[in-house]
């Protein structure tokens, strides 16, 4: 295929130029090109997003839950009527009481999601059938109460989750889909899905599961956390948190040294969920006495000692620039010494990609590309960052529109940083809209 006469990026600027694809890649003008010619004049061809970190279904979920930064949740409860359960996520501060005493008078399952997706309240019905202390849980208890939904939930989430960021112009996402749904389901919907995935497996037994490729993505990394999330207070860090006098919990699994030797010898990339700064403090240390020899992955990276910044040097760190403004109001309950210091990273040369963590912020790149501007970042560098940057830490050649690149690109009819795309090409194939 050729687009003949397009403005095509070329990492710093648009210019007008064609762009010809041979087969699943990229191709020159003098490589024998087969397909048709597309008259593409006025339109702006980019390549396609890549986002570091994200979760499929948890975006897809959101098509399919109640979105409570949209949605009132008495509503909501007081209108229930042959629902099988109640779905919810978005909250902030927990609900009132009088909400909470609605919910546990409802028969069936009510599940509210917290923004961050590391806490959630569940109802009576709930709380008993799984047999949980409480109805306010938090991380690890979180995981019991998808066994509430067969696979046929997390099938629909994923195609909506696909459908979603193949929308918004993002070709590859590195996400993290293995809770509740079988490992036999992910394979076949990985094997099916139209866009670039690399699947990092949330386990602490790697060794019992099948990594490699499937379809055009892969299963190539493991996915591990070391503590929880801010709005939570779950985050570890070495000051307590002003208003609940804890330092957050630290939660790396107790064989962290066997998952680390398993993904040394197997040549798996270990991705840590990390946004404290002890916790930080705690992983680095660990993997320094296990002489790692892997460019392994940091995940948010929000909080880091002085003394730990250098250390940064020696891996791949995914993080997400808008949640700086988002968490605005939470740092005045933590003591720290740098916060959200991904300029500084980027311009010590680190290994730096961006992502939107979807659903706990929107999916769209535009979003993250606009909250790293106002940190300082210009714009070439950001959309680097959003795209060969992340595709380079997955192990996929794509991200920039050169020969021999994976063919993965977006097509527009106006500025791509003020629309969404007019058509989506993944693998040299058209996966989204149309031409």
């Amino acid at each position: 295929m050729v687009l003949k006469n397009c403005l095509v990026w070329n990492g710093t600027n648009f210019e007008k130029s064609n762009l010809y694809v041979k087969g699943s890649k990229i191709a020159t003008e003098y490589d024998h090109v087969d397909g048709p010619v597309v008259d593409a004049t006025g339109l702006f061809v980019m390549p396609g997003f890549v986002d570091s970190h994200a979760h499929i279904i948890g975006t897809g979920m959101l098509e399919i839950f109640h979105n409570l930064n949209y949605e009132n949740l008495e509503s909501i409860l007081i209108s229930v009527k042959d629902e099988k359960y109640v779905l919810a996520r978005g909250w902030e501060e927990l609900p009132k009481n009088e909400l909470l005493t609605l919910a546990n008078k409802l028969t069936i399952p009510v599940i509210l999601i917290r923004k961050c997706g590391h806490t959630a309240w569940v109802n009576e019905r709930v709380r008993k059938e799984l047999e949980l202390q409480d109805n306010l849980i938090f991380e690890s208890d979180l995981e019991k109460i998808w066994s509430y939904f067969g696979d046929e939930l997390y099938v629909e989430a994923f195609h909506k989750g696909v459908e979603k960021f193949l929308s918004l112009g993002v070709t590859q996402v590195h996400s993290d889909d293995f809770h509740g749904v079988s490992f036999e389901t992910l394979k076949k919907l990985l094997m099916e899905s139209k866009l670039r995935i690399l699947e990092k497996l949330y386990t602490s037994e790697p060794w019992n599961y099948k990594f490699g490729e499937f379809g055009i993505g892969k299963i190539g990394a493991i996915k591990i956390f070391a503590d929880g999330s801010l709005g939570a207070r779950t985050a570890y860090m070495i000051e307590p948190y002003s208003d609940t006098g804890k330092n957050g919990v630290f939660t790396l699994p107790e064989n962290f040294d066997e998952i680390v030797q398993f993904a040394e010898k197997t040549g798996l990339q270990l991705c840590v969920h990390v946004i404290g700064d002890l916790a930080l403090h705690e992983v680095l240390n660990r993997f320094e006495r296990l002489k790692v020899n892997g460019k392994h992955r940091l995940i948010h990276v929000q909080f880091v000692r002085n003394q730990d910044f250098y250390r940064l040097r020696s891996y791949h760190l995914s993080v997400q620039p808008h949640f700086y403004f988002e968490d605005l109001e939470l740092l005045r309950y933590v003591r720290y010494e740098l916060s959200y210091p991904f300029h500084r990273m980027f311009q010590e040369g680190f290994s730096v990609a961006f992502s939107t963590d979807a659903p706990v912020s929107p999916a769209d790149p535009r979003y993250v590309i606009e909250n790293a501007m106002r940190l300082g970042f210009n714009l070439p560098d950001a959309v680097k960052l959003y795209t060969e940057a992340g595709s380079q830490m997955a192990g996929f050649k794509a991200g920039k529109l050169e020969a021999n690149y994976l063919a993965d690109f977006c097509v527009y009819d106006a500025d791509p940083f003020r629309s969404k795309p007019l058509a989506v090409f993944v693998n040299g194939e058209i996966v989204y809209g149309s031409l």
